[in-house]
């Protein structure tokens, strides 16, 4: 990645670029104040405090949202305490949002609307979800993949933030949290089986894989080695686990881990597994200053055993019920065969159970639907005692571990809460703490946009015949919140950090940008400035297609406020042939007395255009106008056919215009002039109507290649935001 001088601009001729679109999500709604002041993205274990938070369901399993403090009762190391601080964090409101059809009526794929906005503010999240795939055997991955698609298309909700992981592989962008349907679709489709998750193909081992041996000795033998293997296996996966809730711990709210997996074993043949049962309390004692709670799914499914008639894993005593291995009666089935894998499968469920019950969660079986296991996530209560201090040490070594236990006065409740914690404080960060460079990582790394400082990104594709595909990315810096001081000549002096880094599939590709910039303005010149901020230009070669993403961070060196965003760019396979457009790039001016361009658009015509005056700012780094402006695009069409005959070309375009994500418009498709070139230039004007209510909006192009006969490629599309403003 390469960073070229500061005010460097972008003008219409620039064609082998685009971006994706943004808009903004409703904020979260504060929730009721409790009735002792707290934080309530935090719960608290301190030695003067010390809160629990967890859900309340009924018989149905439905969640119970109105109770009183006197409903409960919390007891520690058996010892009942008094529960001192006490409130309900009610859930989000929110409506699901389901994907449409991607074909119009004559059959054709069409292009789908421009994606909300991927990135959001801290105060606009409203539920942080990690999707884990873990040790899943090949055949129960592909109903693990529809479960995770079918969430993202039917259940995801406006304010969510996401995230698919697959432990043990590189945490490139397919692991980023994000609130893009896009993006997340291709995690979840890129997700392999991985032949070291100690799980074979099948779900349920053979009957003969115990490698179990006639000499008793030896039997003995072979299980203790496998009950070492098991319990290595197993605690190697919950340090992977531990490392997810560490990355989960410092955002905000409360946070959910849904975790698929072919189970795995607590206990061996003859010795409970101590590493497993030392790695559940770390999670359990990490996750409850969190607020990560874990949801744990079977992913084997249900199954048949071969007993003569088919007996399905739901059917078996002992199935849901937590420890599963502690209350199956395995004397009822025939020590062999059948039997044995039947005793095996129920044993595999004791460590998703008990990782969700000890974080407050729950065990969901088989049941994939994740909308429906996360139903009592929404809404939580927050439990605090005074603890006493001899509960407390700061040894390390020596810290105790408290079991909690929660129970209703009504037999009808069911309590869903932490079951324990380590009695040692929280560590206080404090933020001066921190050197700068550390603040300028932590700041890159967060899912959130900050924005003390305003930048605006846009992060655009592009593609030279001689140096190949680029993305170019122009950061627009408004510099009213800088801090500016004067120089001894009189100037007025700002420090800037710029950071950015890019990322593709498997990781960050190139080097991390780091540079310090000084901004000098004589003073008769600043307000120009301030009117028209810094832009800086970054760009980085793509040896190969897919999905990348830019993340840009800028900081004031006097004051230490920072200003981060990220822009997700999708690359196309130039080299597969396949219609491809480069980005599409838009710029404003005051509307022309009569439209003559051909490729020309009116939304509206109904009122006089304003005055072009006020906070409009039309550059293409900026994209604010006013309603009634006139909005130049351009792009570059890439290996659109050429007839066999004539040797000339036969497109079609058409713009869209979006707000809310919404279509507010639609124009003609426009055929264009055909050409004999298979890299043609696509432009046009769109006059914004001038009764257009200020707000964010997505202009679409699409363009159609009627030479092209897999309908299914016949068309493509790019977008772009912009703001119109008072």
């Amino acid at each position: 990645m390469q960073m070229s001088s500061p005010f460097t601009r972008l003008i219409l001729a620039v064609l082998a670029l685009c971006c994706l679109s943004q808009s903004t999500l409703a904020q979260q709604p504060q929730p009721k104040p409790p009735t002792e002041p707290q934080d309530t993205d935090v719960v608290r274990i301190a030695v003067r405090l010390v809160q629990v938070d967890g859900t309340v369901t009924d018989k149905r399993g439905s969640p119970v949202s109105d109770l009183t403090k006197e409903e409960f009762q919390l007891f520690v190391d058996g010892q009942l305490k008094p529960i001192t601080t006490f409130y309900y964090v009610p859930p989000a409101s929110g409506a699901t949002t389901a994907s449409a059809k991607n074909k119009d009526t004559n059959g054709q794929s069409k292009p789908g609307p421009p994606p909300t906005h991927t990135r959001l503010r801290e105060d606009q999240v409203r539920r942080i979800i990690v999707l884990v795939v873990a040790n899943v055997s090949a055949d129960a991955l592909r109903d693990v993949k529809k479960a995770m698609n079918r969430f993202v298309d039917e259940q995801m909700q406006p304010g969510d933030l996401v995230s698919v992981i697959r432990p043990a592989e590189g945490a490139g962008v397919l692991q980023q949290f994000t609130a893009d349907k896009r993006l997340l679709h291709l995690a979840i489709n890129g997700v392999r089986w991985n032949p070291l998750g100690n799980v074979g193909i099948s779900a349920v081992p053979d009957a003969d894989s115990t490698g179990e041996s006639k000499d008793d000795d030896a039997a003995a033998a072979t299980r203790r080695e496998k009950s070492f293997y098991e319990d290595v296996v197993s605690s190697s996966w919950l340090r992977s686990f531990d490392l997810i809730v560490r990355g989960l711990q410092d955002l905000p709210g409360r946070k959910s881990v849904i975790l698929f997996s072919n189970g795995f074993q607590l206990f061996g043949q003859d010795t409970q597994n101590r590493r497993v049962m030392e790695e559940v309390r770390t999670i359990t004692d990490r996750a409850i200053r969190g607020l990560v709670t874990f949801y744990t799914i079977d992913a084997r499914g249900l199954q048949t055993f071969s007993m003569g008639a088919s007996v399905s894993g739901d059917e078996l005593p002992g199935i849901g019920t937590p420890l599963k291995s502690g209350t199956f009666d395995s004397h009822k089935l025939p020590p062999k065969g059948p039997g044995e894998k039947i005793i095996q499968f129920v044993k595999e469920q004791d460590g998703l159970v008990l990782l969700a019950e000890a974080t407050g969660g729950k065990f969901a079986g088989f049941n994939t639907d994740i909308s429906a296991i996360l139903g009592d996530q929404l809404g939580y209560y927050v439990l605090g005692y005074r603890p006493d201090e001899e509960d407390f040490k700061t040894n390390r070594e020596e810290r105790p571990y408290h079991q909690i236990k929660v129970k209703m006065a009504s037999s009808n409740l069911q309590p869903h809460f932490r079951k324990g914690f380590y009695g040692q404080p929280d560590a206080v960060r404090s933020r001066a703490r921190d050197s700068k460079s550390q603040q300028l990582m932590a700041a890159l790394s967060s899912p959130f946009d900050s924005s003390d400082v305003w930048i605006k990104l846009t992060s655009l594709f592009g593609n030279d015949k001689k140096d190949g595909s680029f993305v170019r990315s122009l950061l627009h810096i408004d510099v009213h919140n800088l801090s500016f001081n004067e120089d001894s000549e009189g100037r007025q002096v700002a420090n800037l950090n710029i950071v950015a880094v890019a990322f593709d599939q498997s990781g960050p590709i190139g080097d991390l940008v780091s540079q310090q910039h000084t901004v000098r303005v004589k003073r008769d010149r600043l307000e120009q400035v301030q009117k028209d901020g810094l832009t800086y230009e970054l760009t980085t070669p793509i040896q190969r297609s897919g999905l990348y993403q830019v993340r840009v961070l800028v900081q004031d060196a006097a004051t230490e406020q920072i200003g981060s965003i990220s822009q997700m760019v999708d690359v196309p396979d130039i080299g597969s042939g396949r219609l491809a457009l480069t980005g599409l790039i838009i710029s404003g001016g005051a509307p022309r007395t009569r439209m003559t361009n051909p490729q020309s658009t009116n939304v509206d015509e109904l009122g006089a255009p304003p005055t072009m005056k006020g906070s409009e700012d039309p550059r293409p780094a900026v994209r604010r106008f006013k309603a009634g402006m006139e909005i130049n695009y351009a792009l570059l069409v890439l290996n659109n056919q050429l007839d066999p005959i004539t040797q000339r070309s036969r497109l079609r375009s058409q713009v869209v215009l979006y707000r809310d994500g919404k279509v507010i418009y639609t124009g003609p498709e426009r055929n264009l002039e055909p050409a004999a070139d298979q890299r043609l230039i696509v432009s046009g004007q769109i006059n914004l109507g001038a009764l257009l209510i200020p707000g964010e909006y997505v202009l679409q192009v699409v363009v159609t290649d009627s030479l092209v006969t897999d309908k299914n490629y016949q068309r493509v599309s790019r977008w772009m935001d912009f703001d119109v403003v008072e």
